[in-house]
């Protein structure tokens, strides 16, 4: 198999090489769904099978055929299938007989150039790029060359040599002419023929000058990239020749010998210059000429776009790195500024990295942090194109950072504010810093470093690198009003100079405190009786309290009196007195008893007890010693009576 596939490639090589004597062959590109008439018959690219193969419809009926393959179209004319491109919807045949006839559509084809005339030395060849464009219908447009007898001519579409190219309604082909020219000087008239249209082209010989060649005059580059032509320039004396490219707008061209770049050179015999043509990233895709000119020569080139980036943004993608320890840094903001304003912005991750999305153009880079100084970069953005930028960031000397967890706090009146500060130390060098507070008047306060300590402290050392935990104690007045206070604490660098202020908040809020003083805390009381004692009800809290009243609870048939029965207000350190009347029914037991108070108020209560005994009248003492002395008597009697039975 493998044997049947060589020989069937060195058969298609052959045939297109060594053709014979008289045969005449056209090659062609069918694209799928594409046709052509070809001596009358019809012939259609169907499609690719699956397994690769290139389906053709003759005059109809179908062929499915491999690379090499030959059918006979008609007598006379055999196909010969080419190349396959599956992956690119093509297919290159090769149509040979006695004769070939090609039908196409007349007058329906329009020829173009930039540069119809060109000046060549005696030999030289000369490059010419035209647009082929159908105006008419779908239809395969034969070209050929007519050039002075002794001359030699070719026509390319990428890197394959053509004769025809097929084109649909409506499309264009950027194909080159390369014309070989002879010995003989003088100006040519060069004729291009695509169907029945005709492009005249021009080529001027002489001798001598300057003369300037391009081994690769056409190549292909992505929008946004940069492509070289290597130039060979020639005289045959020495000159200086000036040197110069016309390019499509916007484009950037510069021509470099040794590395450096020039405007002009000597050139005694030949000499070699680089041509570096810049293609901006949003530049549509289609073939440009740039015109190189070299003293009185010149030379046309091509640049083939084949992908643009038109409507993209590019990437930045930046990485910061500390310049001393080589480690990554983490949160430096990154901004990406043109004409002075800030076009968007990131933060760096754990790893030192961030990525930022702009339009094309250039911008400056700034990358700050605290305690590391600013950094800034130009750097140029392409449209959809990923830029990597190193940034190596320089520590501070002295840097302080200072955080108050909890800057504002709420206490009640008596109590001290106790405020947690955190000192770092972000320089490279160890610092001492001083320490001073300010509080309101009257207010008590300190810097220490406990919150256990009693004594304060004006100054604090930290290493590089480290931090200090320090705490603010503030001690309000008893006699303080309720309400907001703010207090600084001022932090000043010994290193730098710099100082920082730190804003406390206190607030004072006002306590509720109520207590119950008895006059007595036990009764005693006859039966029937009534007792009296006093209450007194202190407001022991910072705010006043309202409604005040004094609740009694009794046993069950006990009439109390309250008076006053309510205050509406108590002020801080204010009492009010209560007196309670309790009143104890004939019919209560002796005994021990309590009666319960409870102190009330809108925002306070207290309870608290009285213990009340109660004891029996002297006449109903005798009323019962009676009673029982009749109950015994009774008994006597029964005892004589009945009892000798």
């Amino acid at each position: 198999m493998e044997m049947k596939k060589a020989l069937t490639a060195v058969i298609f090589f052959l045939l297109l090489a060594v053709p014979a004597a008289s045969a005449e062959t056209i090659s062609l590109t069918l694209r799928v769904g594409q046709s052509v008439t070809v001596n009358g018959i019809p012939i259609e690219f169907a499609d690719f099978s699956g397994d690769g193969r290139a389906a053709f419809r003759i005059n109809g009926t179908t062929y499915v055929l491999l690379f090499g393959d030959t059918v006979k179209v008609t007598e006379g004319l055999n196909m010969t299938v080419g190349s396959l491109k599956p992956e690119e919807g093509e297919v290159h045949i090769i149509l040979s007989g006695d004769s070939v006839s090609v039908e196409s559509l007349p007058g329906s084809i329009a020829l173009e150039t930039q540069f119809p005339s060109k000046v060549a030395k005696p030999g030289e060849q000369v490059t010419f790029s035209v647009t082929v464009r159908n105006n008419g219908g779908d239809a395969f447009v034969p070209l050929s060359v007519e050039v002075p007898s002794g001359w030699g001519a070719r026509i390319t579409e990428g890197s394959s040599e053509i004769t025809g190219i097929y084109l649909r309604h409506g499309e264009s082909a950027q194909v080159l002419v390369a014309i070989e020219t002879s010995t003989k000087t003088g100006r040519f008239d060069v004729l291009l023929h695509a169907g029945e249209s005709q492009l005249k082209l021009t080529v001027t010989v002489k001798e001598g000058g300057v003369g300037i060649q391009c081994d690769y005059p056409v190549k292909e580059v992505e929008a946004g990239e940069s492509v070289s032509f290597q130039l060979r320039l020639s005289s045959p004396s020495p000159t200086v020749v000036s040197l110069s490219a016309e390019i499509p707008e916007k484009w950037s061209a510069k021509f470099l010998a040794g590395g450096e770049p020039v405007r002009a050179v000597r050139v005694s015999g030949e000499s070699t210059v680089r041509l570096v043509i810049g293609v901006p990233s949003d530049t549509p895709v289609g073939m440009y000429n740039v015109t190189v000119k070299a003293g009185n020569a010149e030379e046309t080139l091509g640049v083939y776009v084949n992908r643009t980036h038109a409507g993209e943004n590019g990437t930045l993608s930046v990485r910061v790195t500390d310049e001393d320890s080589g480690t990554y840094v983490a949160g430096a903001r990154v901004e990406l500024i043109q004409d002075g304003k800030t076009v968007t912005e990131a933060k760096t991750l754990s790893d030192g990295t961030a990525s930022i999305e702009a339009p094309e153009g250039h911008y400056t880079v700034r990358v700050s942090k605290e305690s590391y100084r600013d950094v800034e970069r130009s750097v140029e953005i392409k449209a959809g194109r990923k830029k990597e930028l190193q940034v190596r960031m320089r520590r501070l000397p002295y840097y302080m950072d200072i955080s108050v967890p909890e800057p504002s706090k709420s206490q009640v009146l008596g109590r001290v504010f106790t405020y947690e500060v955190i000192l770092r130390n972000l320089g490279r060098e160890d610092d001492t810093y001083s320490l001073s507070l300010s509080v309101p008047q009257d207010w008590g306060g300190m810097v220490v470093e406990d919150p256990s300590s009693h004594t304060g402290i004006t100054s604090a050392y930290v290493r590089s690198g480290e931090e200090k935990k320090l705490y603010v104690l503030l001690i309000p007045p008893d006699t303080a009003e309720l309400g907001t206070y703010r207090s600084t604490l001022r932090v000043a660098s010994a290193g730098s100079g710099e100082e920082r202020e730190i804003n406390l908040t206190a607030r004072l809020t006002g306590s509720y405190g109520l207590t119950v003083t008895l006059e007595r805390y036990s009764l005693k009381v006859n039966a029937g009786d009534e007792a009296k004692t006093t209450v007194r009800v202190y407001n022991t809290g910072t705010s006043p309290l309202t409604n005040v009243g004094l609740e009694v609870k009794a046993p069950k048939g006990w009439n109390v009196k309250v008076e006053p029965r309510k205050v509406p207000s108590l002020e801080r350190d204010d009492e009010v007195e209560f007196t309670i009347e309790v009143a104890v029914p004939e019919n209560v037991d002796a005994g021990d008893y309590l009666i319960t108070l409870n102190a009330i108020s809108d925002q306070k209560t207290k309870e608290t007890s009285i213990r009340v005994t109660v004891s029996k009248g002297s006449g109903q003492t005798y009323l019962g010693l009676a009673i029982i002395l009749g109950a015994l008597l009774v008994l006597g009697l029964l005892l004589r009576r009945y009892g000798r039975r």
